[in-house]
Formats: structure tokens, C-alpha cells, sequence
């Protein structure tokens, strides 16, 4: 079978790396051909009626552009709801086997999804959050299949211990007490403290290359500190445990995770039970220096069974494993 991976070349961020990747994969796996999506142009009406803004209602009298393709499945990875433009386009339904895939598909992206995904528009919908599935069917009244996300196999790799040279490490969602008090504590030690710093929204690289980058800090961190979106955000995350790309890349990298997992069934079936350190990020200042000091003091022991577990799971936490998965789903 010939397949096609729609490309949209328009997204800006570090967080659009991992779906990169999964592009990247998608085409080493299956041999795809890549379909850059076009740009739309700058036409005013366009610029007004993107998803979530207050003209978006007007978007259905944009006439579509004809995207012709040749394939037998076409594959669309969106990070959420608000990336689809192929509602913008006409002629690539023809295509039998019409795959998406959503990184997110949170409770405030319910009412776009119901828009969006009501229609046979694509025949296998997917998406990585496990617990929204049954609210994804009553919304959209279509079968929705479950695959959860994961890491990149040629970026994450574990590192020897004597070259860990990041001690602690906090990348994206941070809980500012525990946060500060880890900022004294390495301080008081020499200790190298490794932090996002900059404004996700204002990227000075393409994606991919700000994933890599963030890629090579994490493999050379020793331990990471990782929260879950119903803690750190929980009206982002409503009712659901979202599990993320995040706790995959740091168990392919054998570094360590401190921090809380999410509250949900699944996450040591999908990683393992022994993934993440718990660390209360609510407990008074005293008590996180001690946890801190007895950590670090653990810490060559803690990366060899970090190390052992990451050779032990690594085939279920890449992407290729979900890849395949996924091409199950293709009914000849």
C-alpha cells in the first residue's frame, strides 16, 4: 500500500517536535511519501476564521482548494483539534484508509472535536489519551481508538552515569515551592539545575531542532522532575490523567523522574511501576530539602535501575511499537 503523510509546514513551537517525530517515524516505518500542505495565503477572511477565533463559524464559506493525492492511506497527525486546515481542502476523502491522530484531546477541545470529527471524514480516529475515548465516542458518535504517545527512538538513549553531567533537570510543567527549594539546593552543593527558561510561544528554531535539543538535555540529565496536568493545570485537564510524551522520553533516556505520575490506570502498563520517585510538592520546605539530600545521595543506584528498567521496557515506549499498532487498525 502507498502512503501519504500530510505535512503542515506552518507550525511554530518546541512542542510540535514530538509530532515531528511521529511524522518522522510514520515515514521511516511505512516508506511514505510527504505532502506539504499549502498555505492558504493571506487572504483576510482566513486570517479571521481560524479555529477557536470569533469567526470561526464562517469558516464553512471559505471555498476549498483542491488537494489531490494518490495513496492508499493518508496519515494526519495533529497535536489538537485547532491544527486541522484540511477542512480547507476537497479531493483527499477519495483516499480508502484516512487516518488522524491527536496528541490532545483535552475537555476544552471537546466542543471543536464534535465539529470536526462527527463526520467519516476520517475512518480511524485516534487518540492518545486513554480516558477520553468514551467521551470522544458519545460526542462525535464514532468509533475512536486508543494509542497512547511515546519517544523517539533515535533521539532518546540512555548515557553513562559519569557523563550525566545536568544533576537535576525541570522541563515545561514546574512546581514553583519544589522548584525554588531545588534552586537552593543546588546552590548549596554546586550543582547544576537545568530549567526551561524561554517563552514556548516565541521559538527561535523549527521545531525539530528545538526538540533535539531538548532531547540531548534530558538524555544527559541524571534526574528530572515531571507533574502531571491535573496537578500542575487542572483546569486544562478536567476530569481526565493525561499521560504524555514527557514520561516516555525520560524512561528512553534512563534518567531519573521525581515528581508525581497521573492519576491514571494505565500508567504503569504503559511504563512501569517503578518509573517515577514520588516527591509531595506540598510538604514544607524542611522536609523537601532532606527528601532532596537522601535522593541525591541514592543517586548512582538510582541511575543503574533506572538504566535496567529502560533496557527492560524500551521496545513499548518508542513510537515504532505504536506505529505498528496503528496499521492493525487498516482493514484490507
Amino acid at each position: 500500500m502507498k502512503h501519504v503523510v500530510l505535512r503542515n509546514p506552518f507550525l511554530k513551537g518546541w512542542e510540535y517536535g514530538m509530532l515531528r517525530e511521529l511524522e518522522n517515524a510514520i515515514i521511516q516505518h511505512t516508506h511514505a511519501e510527504v505532502i506539504q500542505l499549502p498555505d492558504y495565503g493571506k487572504e483576510k477572511l482566513w486570517e479571521k476564521t481560524q479555529h477557536g477565533m470569533r469567526l470561526s463559524a464562517l469558516r464553512k464559506f471559505i471555498p476549498k482548494k483542491e488537494l489531490k493525492i494518490e495513496a492508499d492511506v493518508v496519515w494526519c497527525i495533529l497535536m489538537g483539534p485547532e491544527n486541522m486546515t484540511l477542512d480547507l481542502f476537497k479531493g483527499w476523502k477519495k483516499i480508502k484508509h484516512r487516518i488522524v491522530y491527536l496528541f490532545d484531546t483535552l475537555p476544552a477541545q471537546y466542543p471543536l472535536i464534535k465539529s470536526l470529527f462527527s463526520s467519516d471524514d476520517f475512518n480511524i480516529k485516534i487518540t492518545s489519551f486513554n480516558d477520553a475515548k468514551t467521551d470522544l465516542e458519545k460526542l462525535t458518535s464514532k468509533k475512536w481508538h486508543v494509542i497512547e504517545q511515546a519517544a523517539t527512538e533515535d533521539l532518546f538513549r540512555t548515557v553513562p552515569f559519569e557523563n550525566k553531567i545536568i544533576h537535576f533537570s525541570s522541563y515545561g510543567r514546574k512546581w514553583p515551592a519544589l522548584h525554588e527549594t531545588l534552586l537552593e539546593f543546588c546552590q548549596s552543593k554546586n550543582l547544576y539545575y537545568d530549567f526551561t527558561t524561554h517563552d514556548g510561544r516565541h521559538p527561535a528554531a523549527d521545531p525539530e531542532l528545538l526538540y533535539r535539543q531538548y532531547a540531548w538535555h534530558l538524555n544527559h540529565s541524571l534526574f528530572t522532575f515531571s507533574w502531571p496536568v491535573e496537578l500542575t493545570n487542572p483546569s486544562r485537564a478536567g476530569h481526565l490523567h493525561p499521560i504524555t510524551c514527557r514520561w516516555f522520553e525520560a524512561a528512553c533516556s534512563g534518567t531519573v523522574v521525581i515528581g508525581k505520575k497521573p492519576a491514571n490506570e494505565k500508567f504503569d502498563e504503559y511504563l512501569f511501576s517503578e518509573a517515577v520517585i514520588e516527591m509531595d510538592p506540598l510538604e514544607k520546605k524542611e522536609a523537601m530539602l532532606v527528601r532532596l539530600e537522601k535522593i541525591w545521595g541514592m543517586r548512582k543506584q538510582l541511575h543503574d535501575q533506572a538504566n535496567e528498567l529502560q533496557q527492560k521496557h524500551y521496545p513499548k515506549l518508542v513510537w515504532q511499537n505504536r506505529i505498528g499498532r496503528m496499521l492493525e487498525l487498516i482493514v484490507v
